[in-house]
């Protein structure tokens, strides 16, 4: 990388480490959307183009960036826990709306979600329980 590829380079990340608040609520949250993203763990794993488009997202510039790689060890939700979810909600919820439903799922599983199929296995399965127990 030259001396003026590496300059933006590191100019690209101070733009992300300011505006990064704007959308991820903490650091693990980051982490975590970048791991599925990009597959890099850090910010300096990552490349000019990934860069930029992660500055994109934290600037609200894409709504969201297509799962590029699967977190290793951290399956997404699958179709039925999808359909369960949705069918839960539309019979408990008092607002049956989609956008009601993604932030009662937010709440849940502690990460903000822009949707329902980006949620992990995992969380979904604590959304799912907490639907159940709804009155």
């Amino acid at each position: 990388m030259t001396p003026a590829q590496e300059k933006y380079r590191k100019s690209l990340i101070k733009k992300i480490q300011v505006n990064k608040r704007n959308v991820f609520y903490d650091e693990d949250e980051r982490r975590e959307f970048m791991q599925s993203r990009f597959g890099a763990e850090s910010l300096k794993d990552m490349s000019i183009d990934q860069l930029n488009l992660f500055l994109d997202f934290c600037l609200r510039k894409v709504n969201d960036i297509p799962m590029l790689h699967t977190v290793e060890g951290k399956a997404l939700i699958t179709q039925a826990q999808v359909e369960k979810i949705r069918t839960v909600w539309k019979e408990k919820a008092k607002d049956k709306s989609e956008k009601a439903l993604l932030v009662f799922a937010s709440r849940v599983s502690g990460h903000r979600l822009e949707r329902l199929e980006d949620l992990l296995k995992g969380k979904a399965t604590k959304v799912i329980v907490a639907l159940e127990r709804m009155v």
